[in-house]
């Protein structure tokens, strides 16, 4: 979910930055609980790979983010191999793809034992790397 405020203090890049932590967080969360001890993230905010991999010396205390990006960093100091990279938006196809059916579903948490079948043709073309062709300015 991404909470848009219109506020001349930059409070909309920080409600984007806030949603995304948020999600990169409780994925940390569920992977830990499942002991799963190599994690590859990816992530399409070049500011929250920046916070994520530079270290929280960067956020000033009065930041609101600050304490998400501390929780962060206790799952990425653990006894794990996590690797986080930035991704281009569009090239994240498939947590689009689930960002738009979860808004078929009700609000609250949702695990899935199974790939749900509104993004299964997407999570097929990224195994089997299909390509987009997208111009990236230099």
């Amino acid at each position: 979910m991404i909470e848009l405020i219109e506020n001349p203090n930059n409070q909309c890049s920080i409600s984007i930055s806030l949603a995304e932590l948020r999600g990169v967080y409780y994925g940390l969360y569920l992977t830990w609980e499942k002991k799963i001890m190599r994690l590859e993230v990816e992530v399409d905010s070049e500011v929250v790979v920046g916070f994520l991999t530079t270290g929280i010396e960067e956020i000033e205390e009065t930041n609101p983010l600050s304490i998400l990006v501390r929780l962060c960093h206790g799952f990425l100091r653990k006894d794990s191999i996590v690797r986080v990279s930035h991704v281009y938006r569009k090239a994240n196809r498939l947590t689009d793809g689930l960002t738009n059916h979860a808004f078929s579903l009700l609000l609250g948490f949702h695990a899935f034992a199974s790939v749900p079948v509104e993004v299964v043709s997407i999570l097929r073309e990224d195994v089997d790397g299909v390509l987009r062709s997208r111009l990236v300015p230099l």
